[in-house]
């Protein structure tokens, strides 16, 4: 008989390329658990903190520090070795006042970047889909899995692929970006992943063709992009901290 369920294992050659992993030291990798976000564009918790930021050598260790309660993700302590964490999420150590944000960085694909206190306490979520209720409630979908209910009485006046700076881990709206001609956006996957720059023209897609973005970097080169692959990230300037340096 065949399997009844998916495989429960990973084997390193079949990891994403941008896992910080050596491919032929051993034969297992971690597995991620299904989730907010796909096994192609996640990186399991404890690689994060084993292998991403060396603070465990080994597996078992990795373990007894999420059983301490000592790794919070977007404001929540997680105790899933392999938990995935995906695009734009928040990686806390409260013990050690440390922060990292999950982000796409050029030539190096999904990696973690350290921010700034303050930046931990919210994040940026791109609409994915956007519904209204019979009873009138505004519903949408969020990048990361989460869904907010907007009441009638508020201005819904948001659309796909705007973005919403939430506050963690009360998922309370904080303001919304547009995406739209001058706001500032990021490139999340595609050749140019990790770039930045102001979007200067949208064309509408056709039943073949899908919707495409012109964006200019800071060296004011033009970068042609699917708008899939774009997140709004600022108005005049981006929201959040965006480089490793």
């Amino acid at each position: 008989m065949g399997h009844k369920s998916g495989v429960k294992h990973l084997k390193r050659l079949a990891t994403p390329a941008f896992w910080p992993l050596h491919r032929k030291e051993f034969t297992w990798a971690p597995k991620p658990h299904p989730g907010a976000h796909d096994a192609e564009s996640c990186l399991p918790l404890g690689l994060i903190v084993r292998d991403e930021l060396h603070s465990a050598t080994t597996r078992r260790e990795v373990t007894r520090i999420l059983s301490a309660g000592r790794v919070k993700i977007d404001g929540r302590t997680k105790l899933d070795v392999n938990y995935p964490v995906g695009l734009m999420d928040v990686v806390e150590f409260p013990d050690a006042n440390l922060s990292y944000r999950v982000l796409p960085l050029e030539r190096r694909g999904l990696s973690i970047i350290r921010i700034p206190k303050d930046e931990a306490k919210f994040k940026l979520c791109k609409i994915m889909d956007k519904t209204v209720a019979p009873d009138g409630i505004t519903q949408l979908g969020l990048h990361d899995g989460r869904t907010i209910l907007l009441p009638k009485e508020e201005n819904a006046s948001y659309a796909t692929n705007d973005t919403l700076r939430i506050s963690l881990p009360n998922q309370r709206i904080l303001n919304h970006i547009p995406f739209a001609k001058g706001n500032m956006a990021l490139i999340v996957a595609g050749r140019n992943q990790g770039k930045s720059g102001k979007v200067m023209e949208i064309e509408k897609g056709t039943a073949t063709r899908p919707a495409m973005v012109k964006i200019e970097d800071h060296e004011g080169k033009r970068i042609d992009t699917i708008m899939d692959y774009t997140f709004a990230v600022g108005t005049d300037k981006a929201a959040i901290k965006l480089e490793s340096s």
